[in-house]
């Protein structure tokens, strides 16, 4: 009997394919003065990504996408196998209240990506040198 019971509680326990899995970790930080805002990821069984979004930008962000019904133009992502950053369609936000602060000149690291905190910029790459430059005057993705 008591293996029954087993084995019904651990086939309760199995996550079904596509299931939302749960973050094995996660880091969020912001420039100091708290425009930008960043999150570090990692997924169980994903390779981890750096998201980052911009509150308020001076210039006009390229024209939305066709395929982008979301919100566009202030969030920017690499992931650790990245060649090139990105800028996103997303329905979400990252944004958190009080998030660790990255000072100026202060770098930031984790997981194969670094960020630069500096007056002109927050600027973050992954291992592979792709990234982003993010500004309230400019978004640069390379």
């Amino acid at each position: 009997m008591w293996a029954k019971v087993g084995a019904v509680l651990a086939s309760l326990l199995i996550v079904p394919p596509g299931a939302a899995r749960v973050p094995a970790g996660e880091e969020s930080f912001s420039t100091p003065s708290g425009n930008i805002q960043c999150l570090y990821y990692k997924t169980e069984g994903e390779s981890p990504s750096l998201r980052c979004e911009i509150e308020e930008v001076s210039n006009t962000p390229p024209a939305r996408p066709e395929d982008c019904e979301l919100d566009w133009g202030n969030a920017f992502e690499i992931a650790a196998e990245s060649r090139r950053g990105e800028r996103i369609c997303h329905g979400d936000t990252i944004a958190v209240p009080n998030p660790r602060v990255i000072a100026y000149g202060e770098t930031w690291s984790r997981g194969g990506f670094t960020c630069l905190s500096s007056r002109e910029d927050l600027r973050c790459r992954n291992e592979r040198g792709a990234g982003f430059a993010l500004s309230r005057a400019r978004q640069d993705v390379f």
